[in-house]
Formats: structure tokens, C-alpha cells, sequence
């Protein structure tokens, strides 16, 4: 899997898009539950994946692809300023991290 995120502008926004994968529905659905967690003071939509809106920008984390073993996620980041969006990818990603050393 391609663990390095892509990085575009279309005025306003800064999207960075990072994929990753989950060896089953259950890692992934704990995945946005930590997620949720960690961002719980920002306004949160969680259908259709989870939806977390902060003051520069917003960020989408939905499933891709579900097949019986894996689960493909993709985290679509937009944000007014490049550096915030970066710093939030990356607590992102630490929380997979943390979720995949506990697993």
C-alpha cells in the first residue's frame, strides 16, 4: 500500500490524500472511534465514514474498497493552511500506527 500522501491545491484548500489498510472491518471501525476520540472537541458527521470540520479546513476518513480480508480507507484532508494539514495527517496516521502496534 502507497504510504506516502498526495498533496494538491485548489484555492482555498490544501487537499492531502493518504490511503491505508485495515485487515478487517472491525480494525477499521476502532480505527475512527480513536479517530473520533482524538477530535472530539471539533464538530464531527459520522455517516458515511467520519467527517471531522475544524476552523482552517476539514477532513473525511470513508472506507474504499471492503473485500472478507481487508479494508481500504482513504483520508481526504482540506485545509486553508498547508502546515496545520500536514501536522493533522500525521496525528491521523499516529493513531493508526498506535492501533496497528496494538493489534
Amino acid at each position: 500500500m502507497d504510504n506516502e500522501t498526495n498533496i494538491s491545491y485548489t484555492n482555498p484548500y490544501h487537499e492531502l490524500i493518504r490511503k491505508t489498510t485495515f485487515s478487517s472491518s472491525k480494525r477499521y471501525d476502532k480505527f475512527l472511534n480513536w479517530v473520533s476520540g482524538e477530535f472530539d472537541l471539533y464538530l464531527q458527521d459520522e455517516s458515511n465514514g467520519l467527517h471531522v470540520f475544524f476552523p482552517e479546513g476539514k477532513f473525511h476518513i470513508k472506507s474504499d474498497t471492503k473485500t472478507e480480508t481487508t479494508v481500504i480507507a482513504e483520508i481526504h484532508l482540506k485545509s486553508k493552511v498547508l502546515q496545520k494539514g500536514i501536522d493533522l495527517i500525521e496525528e491521523i496516521m499516529s493513531v493508526y500506527n498506535l492501533l496497528a502496534k496494538n493489534s
